[in-house]
């Protein structure tokens, strides 16, 4: 336990004296379409789009920190026992946080964690029927992402990311299902 605390205590005394040297902050929007499914069914993928804000922080002259909160729709098309269409409709918000890697100047790979927390669950058949079934999933859904994206000017940037569930999103049942995705985007920096 000692020892853990002094770990602790260097770590914040590096923290705090490296924040001195950081350069400041850029905040900015980011959205476009999402092309995404659900492990364990057999469907088509769902496309819909996500929208959000972002933090941009360089670390140093290669490495930056992203945080991002985005609305971000997910789930799948399939076709029910009865043989009838469906989508199985999830919404989130997404919270995820990047590390990126800039090997070059205006582009970068990125890698990070996220966590997502449930809004709204339905399932929405082709005739218009749609029936709640967010007791059924889980309020939370943990994900690791990584990317790719290149500036194309100071403020404008354009990104591809695959999302990868880790977490079963259902409750009450043996088959484990994972929310996967693509995002394909623009991000515009406002400072």
């Amino acid at each position: 336990m000692k020892n853990m605390k002094k770990v602790l205590f260097c770590f914040l005394c590096a923290s705090v004296i490296g924040a001195g040297k950081l350069k400041a902050q850029v905040a900015g929007i980011k959205g476009g379409v999402s092309l995404t499914n659900v492990s364990n069914i057999n469907g088509d993928d769902r496309v819909t789009g996500h929208v959000g804000l972002f933090l941009h922080q360089p670390l140093s002259k290669n490495f930056c920190i992203q945080p991002e909160i985005l609305y971000a729709p997910m789930g799948e098309k399939f076709t029910g026992l009865t043989g009838s269409k469906s989508t199985l409709a999830l919404s989130y918000i997404q919270v995820p946080v990047m590390f990126q890697y800039y090997p070059v100047k205006q582009f970068y790979v990125e890698l990070g964690p996220q966590v997502s927390f449930l809004t709204d669950a339905k399932v929405k058949a082709d005739g218009g029927n749609k029936v709640n079934v967010k007791d059924n999933y889980t309020a939370a859904d943990f994900n690791i992402n990584f990317g790719i994206g290149i500036n194309a000017t100071r403020n404008l940037g354009f990104y591809g990311r695959y999302n990868l569930g880790v977490t079963d999103i259902t409750k009450n049942d043996n088959t484990t299902y994972s929310n996967r995705g693509f995002q394909l985007g623009a991000a515009v920096r406002l400072k």
